[in-house]
């Protein structure tokens, strides 16, 4: 009897702890179930708020002020009117209620010569995208390999990670972005590219990835990761300025700086600008070499001036560029070919 009841109690016991863990078990699924309820309304909730604030934060001042920057740039024809475009859409899924946040905020690849009007035109277009409201700060921050590759193992994905976290909201503009690659299979880039394209699908639209560099280099770049590819909705080709426009640019620039050329100033500064541009190499400068003519310019005026008294210096010789200014360049394959690098027949 007494082996009997010993079974029994056994037995008992046994089957409480069954019941116990069942009833444990049912109540941990509920709570689970209702937890994950919870996260997904609130989640739901957090969208709602996103999108309504995304409405709100649409600024057409803004958005216009942007538009006109782009517009004022020489050249670029079809990144205005591909931007133009961009911006319509975005105003037409608003006004119906329709954005999808996370598809508005797109990812774009730029393929051109330096000078083209690259980084400016990231810039711009990060300002636009505030003024959609598709972007909440609207900043640029500029990178290169050096920022984000380290030199040993797990310090490129945390200072990849870091500069991420930093254009969240805004864009990120990676600049000649192809040296990420093609450096040996056990290079590092290759790290802040994994580490890139995962923050970009976790943090679809929260911020905008802008790569850029010179046309086959950006686009054997795209191609060496498929991930990279199905990331960037958007590639705009800068062409190289024509000789107008370079000469446009030339002149803009004096404006900026206050300065007018005198006639003979302008005619050997345009002939020496219409040479390098009708022997323009691979790699040629575009905007970068103008604006490096100007500074050189600028610099022989204030020799110039130097030598004369300040009381002697009147408001419209600080303002006037002569002759003697531009005289450098008359001979064209002499004193300048050495400082910007070039090397003319």
């Amino acid at each position: 009897m007494n082996i009997f009841w010993i079974i029994m109690v056994v037995i008992g016991v046994l089957s409480t702890l069954i019941m116990l863990f069942l009833l444990a078990h049912y109540i941990y699924e509920k709570i689970k179930t209702y937890k994950n309820n919870r996260a997904y309304e609130r989640r739901l909730a957090e969208e709602e708020k996103q999108v309504e604030q995304l409405v709100v934060g649409y600024q057409e001042e803004v958005v216009q002020q942007a538009m006109a920057k782009l517009n004022e740039l020489e050249g670029l024809q079809s990144i205005k009117s591909e931007m133009e475009e961009i911006v319509n859409l975005i105003r037409y899924d608003i006004e119906e209620g329709q954005l999808n946040h996370e598809k508005a905020a797109v990812h774009m690849a730029f393929l051109g010569n330096p000078g083209t009007g690259k980084t400016t035109v990231a810039r711009i277009i990060a300002e636009i995208f505030k003024g959609l409201g598709v972007l909440e700060k609207g900043h640029l921050v500029e990178v290169d390999r050096s920022m984000l590759v380290a030199g040993f193992i797990g310090q490129t994905a945390i200072q990849t990670k870091e500069k991420i976290e930093q254009s969240l909201g805004g864009v990120l503009f990676i600049d000649e972005a192809y040296n990420l690659v093609d450096r040996g299979k056990h290079d590092f880039g290759l790290e802040a590219i994994d580490t890139l394209l995962k923050m970009m699908e976790d943090h679809r639209g929260k911020f905008v990835v802008i790569v850029a560099g010179y046309n086959e280099l950006m686009l054997n770049f795209l191609a060496s990761n498929p991930g990279l590819n199905s990331r960037f909705d958007k590639i705009l080709q800068f062409n190289d300025h024509s000789e107008a426009e370079l000469w446009k640019v030339c002149v803009d620039l004096f404006n900026e700086n206050n300065k007018s050329l005198t006639d003979e100033a302008s005619d050997v500064l345009n002939a020496f600008i219409m040479h390098i541009s009708s022997n323009r190499k691979e790699g040629f400068g575009n905007a970068r070499e103008i604006r490096k003519i100007v500074n050189e310019v600028v610099k022989n005026q204030k020799i110039r001036l130097s030598k004369i008294s300040k009381e002697e210096r009147s408001e419209l010789m600080k303002a006037t560029i002569e002759l003697s200014d531009v005289e450098e360049f008359k001979e064209i394959e002499v004193k300048y070919n050495k400082q910007i690098g070039y090397k003319f027949k």
